[in-house]
């Protein structure tokens, strides 16, 4: 064992995500060179497609409308869906976040660099310029078909932003399914090779797939850009016209003398414009798109380099693991224990290394291993634990709080004599000094006129009048035969109640709740289940299916490889840890009673698929741990009845 300090896992997961990065961009940088030339003017055969000269400077400008996307990407990917009890929480929780606002202006940035440089490409006949010059006759005035693209490029802008929200395009969907040993096994190098793979990668993005709409490119690219397309001409003549003609007009002061125009009657809705448009928003979309979608292909690779886990390039490769898997951040944490999921399944090199290293200063290997995948695991009774009793998460609460010393809170100055502590029923002393008897003099004349009413303090005009008026007018209106009959019938006094109005409220909220408006505000049964269990805001499903893998990979192979046999101490420990945890899930989800917004709840509806996953994985796990250790478990310390309802629960003996 090396005796430096082992090396952070992050040091050899970042390099591995620069290169994958690397990989996606120079793709995409392919995409901006085939759009240059699309977008070239042509003149002639050769320098439309040359890559050194105007075509070359044109893609390096479109790859920054590129790059924009790929650095939101980097700064806001998580790998955990987004978990939440309803629509709406998911919609307060990211409606004022920074990383939406952030999603917005790079997407706007992007747009509005894409059409520039479309604009700067265009050729004159387009009449696509700032200013139109017109005869030579004739002043200068502004273009508003150049203002029009660029208002259409906006509404791009706007549109793919809500959409990368709404379709969460910032996850990166790792596989939950166990990977094929083909991807692990050595595989062959060169440039076949890399074409054959980026083809696996690129054939699903560009197949028409309704209903995975979201990854599919073609069918994302066309529908958006004749959406948008055809809905801007109204948008822009109804909403956003005069302003950002306003706004050109103060801008174009600042660059051109021109003079200021008044805005024409007519809007610039020609079938050119508009065709133009929607190309351009094809080429737009398909940057977007591809961008997305390669970055998310790329990332979401196995934590493998050169056909082996990233952390054998340390010094010290298992020191390095277990810095990963202690890692209190998303990324190097996840991707850690997947590759220790790797490891346990097709690398008996590293697994065998991880049962024989027992000197480690904080631990034996798979000490610490058991440990960090138990907590991992153990979490899901936590959360469901403080769900149950939430007065335990509260009392953790108060004790810290008891334990901060107490802060002063600094008071404004005095303004006024203290309370009087004595009896304020008692007659008042005898007031000495002519200061002290004009103070009460003073006081009792301003409360007379503030608390009495009688006559004889504050005059209002026509006081007694105005009284006498609403005395009769009131006494009128209640003793007529409508009023008495309205104050009288049963009904009329039930809904006046205070149940009735509760019982009213009730009803309108519920018919609310049916409506299609009311469906973000439901709470489903298996919504609620999922944020429990897996956790919120981000699931954290595939740290812990990994986790259940790993161990049950390390315990059926110890039999033949663990020279030292510590991990079977550990096998009664790591059995009770997956009944206790399959029995409190699935207590939970079966007394769980369903919110009063999941209005179609059915007895049928009480399962989640993530939550049933992480169920039949830890089941799975005992089968195989029984089936390898099933003759030692009471060598091991288990009695046959622990035994026996542990099978029972992994259902071995409906299989028998």
């Amino acid at each position: 064992m090396a005796a430096s300090r082992p090396a952070f896992y992050k040091e050899v997961l970042t390099p591995a995500l620069h290169r994958r990065f690397t990989s996606s961009a120079l793709l995409v940088l392919y995409f901006c060179y085939i759009e240059a030339i699309l977008i070239t003017e042509k003149s002639s055969l050769i320098w439309p497609w040359f890559p050194i000269g105007v075509t070359g400077i044109r893609t390096s400008l479109l790859f920054i409308s590129a790059l924009s996307i790929f650095v939101l990407r980097v700064a806001s990917l998580h790998l955990g869906a987004r978990n939440t009890p309803s629509p709406f929480t998911t919609f307060s929780q990211n409606a004022i976040r920074l990383n939406t606002i952030q999603t917005i202006s790079w997407y706007v940035f992007s747009a509005w660099w894409f059409s520039e440089v479309y604009i700067w490409s265009a050729s004159d006949k387009a009449d696509l310029n700032w200013i139109t010059q017109g005869k030579a006759w004739e002043r200068k005035k502004l273009n508003e078909r150049s203002i029009y693209l660029r208002s259409v490029f906006f509404m791009f802008a706007i549109s793919q932003s809500l959409l990368h929200l709404y379709y969460d395009y910032d996850l990166i969907p790792l596989p939950i399914t166990p990977p094929q040993a083909d991807s692990i096994a050595p595989q062959a190098r060169g440039f076949p090779a890399w074409f054959a793979s980026t083809v696996d990668i690129l054939k699903p993005m560009f197949l028409w797939d309704v209903n995975n709409m979201p990854i599919s490119i073609s069918q994302n690219v066309l529908l958006r850009s004749l959406c948008i397309s055809l809905l801007a001409p109204f948008i822009y003549g109804i909403f956003i016209r005069r302003t950002v003609w306003s706004w050109s007009s103060s801008f174009a002061a600042l660059l051109w003398d021109v003079p200021p125009s008044r805005l024409s009657y007519v809007p610039p809705h020609y079938p050119s414009l508009i065709y133009k448009s929607m190309t351009a928003g094809v080429l737009l979309n398909f940057l977007w798109q591809s961008s997305n979608a390669l970055f998310k292909a790329y990332v979401a690779r196995p934590p493998i380099k050169n056909d082996q886990p990233l952390s054998s390039e340390s010094k010290d490769p298992i020191g390095t693991l277990l810095n990963g898997l202690k890692s209190k951040k998303e990324t190097p944490k996840t991707f850690a224990f997947w590759e220790l999921y790797l490891i346990t399944s097709f690398f008996p090199d590293r697994r065998k290394a991880i049962f024989t290293d027992i000197d480690r200063p904080s631990g034996a290997a798979w000490t610490q291993i058991l440990s960090l995948c138990l907590n991992n695991i153990m979490t899901v009774n936590t959360r469901i634990n403080n769900f149950l009793d939430p007065s335990t998460t509260a009392s953790k609460t108060a004790s810290r709080s008891q334990q901060q010393p107490a802060t002063i809170i600094e008071t404004l100055p005095r303004i006024s004599t203290p309370l009087r502590k004595e009896n304020v029923f008692s007659n008042p002393p005898s007031l000495g000094t002519p200061l002290e008897k004009l103070e009460s003099n003073v006081g009792t004349f301003a409360k007379s006129y503030g608390q009495s009413p009688s006559q004889g303090t504050l005059r209002i005009p026509y006081g007694s009048q105005a009284q006498f008026l609403l005395n009769s007018g009131s006494q009128k209106l209640l003793s007529s035969p409508a009023t008495q009959k309205l104050l009288t019938s049963g009904g009329q006094q039930q809904q006046l109640s205070l149940g009735g109005v509760r019982n009213l409220m009730h009803e309108y909220t519920m018919r609310f709740v049916r409506s299609g408006f009311g469906q973000p505000f439901r709470q489903t049964f298996a919504r609620r289940v999922g944020t429990v269990v897996l956790g919120t805001p981000y699931a954290r499903l595939y740290s812990i299916i990994t986790s259940i893998k790993a161990l049950t990979n390390l315990a059926s192979a110890s039999l033949e490889e663990d020279p030292y046999g510590r991990v079977s101490k550990d096998i009664p420990t790591l059995i009770r840890t997956f009944c206790s945890t399959i029995e409190t899930i699935e207590t939970f989800v079966e007394n769980l009673p369903p919110h009063w917004t999941d209005v179609d709840f059915k007895d049928d509806d009480r399962t989640e698929e993530d939550v049933e996953m992480v169920v039949q994985c830890m089941k799975s796990g005992i089968r195989e741990i029984l089936y390898s250790f099933g003759q030692y478990t009471s060598e091991l310390g288990m009695g046959a009845a622990e035994v026996s309802a542990a099978r029972r629960l992994a259902g071995i003996e409906t299989e028998s």
